[in-house]
């Protein structure tokens, strides 16, 4: 079993998206081995999203969002190196696909620019809610010694909500003011994750290497704990009688 703290690089693409759409998540990872090719994984991750919708003809912002969100999934990973050459806890690289459904939860305000209707920077609305969400995509363990690895990680997610930048319909002219004629948006919104962690194992798999990795995993975990013993400053050796 293991766990990865990680943090990186959100991207949304919504309804009110043209520019200045990323910004940051952080989270935690656990991962259980459940053979040679599959492990479970829960995954805890949140951070802030934002963006804005410029108006083409003038390049003036129309209006701009920003939320907090917190996303838990559960799901599987698949591991395709241990399929094609066999099993090996001590591979360097060792990519993998993933796939994952929970739950997302977020709250979000958007705000008028200085080419909508409204007063700029003044907050036109806000939504939160809790949505589900399925998310997919691949990484990679590069393995530095037995106890951890880094990860990098790129996931897509689709919510089941169009309002995560609360933009679900628009109003012309002045209509957002009594909110009649209202024009319904794309539904949907997608937002993109990049991270990079550190995996840490917490309980050791009891699988075990296929046989024809059996010595190399040997010398790789024998040279990594000789070099790290080489690096212990050696102990003066004190002599047996106390001299005054």
């Amino acid at each position: 079993m293991s766990i990865t703290p990680k943090g990186g690089y959100n991207m949304f693409f919504g309804d009110l998206v043209d520019e200045s759409r990323g910004s940051f998540s952080v989270g935690v990872l656990a991962d259980r081995e459940l053979s040679p090719l599959f492990s479970a994984r829960a995954q805890l991750i949140g951070g802030k999203m934002q963006g804005a919708q410029t108006v083409p003809s003038s390049g003036l912002v129309y209006a701009s969002f920003d939320n907090v969100y917190a996303e838990f999934s559960l799901g599987g990973t698949y591991k395709p190196l241990n399929h094609i050459m066999g099993y090996f806890k001590q591979r360097t690289f060792q990519p993998y696909a993933h796939f994952n459904a929970g739950m997302v939860y977020y709250s979000a305000t958007e705000y008028w620019g200085e080419g909508g209707s409204g007063p700029t920077d003044e907050e036109w609305r806000s939504a939160s809610e809790i949505a589900p969400v399925i998310s997919m995509g691949g990484g990679a363990s590069i393995w530095i010694n037995p106890i951890i690895s880094a990860n990098l990680e790129l996931s897509g997610a689709m919510p089941f909500t169009d309002k995560m930048d609360v933009h679900d319909v628009w109003y012309a002219g002045h209509d957002w003011q009594t909110e009649t004629n209202p024009q319904t948006t794309n539904p949907n919104d997608f937002y993109y994750t990049f991270t990079v962690g550190v995996k840490i194992i917490l309980q050791d798999s009891k699988l075990k290497n296929d046989p024809r990795y059996n010595r190399k995993s040997y010398l790789k975990t024998r040279s990594y704990y000789q070099s790290k013993a080489r690096r212990k400053p050696s102990r003066r050796k004190s002599s047996g009688f106390l001299f005054f």
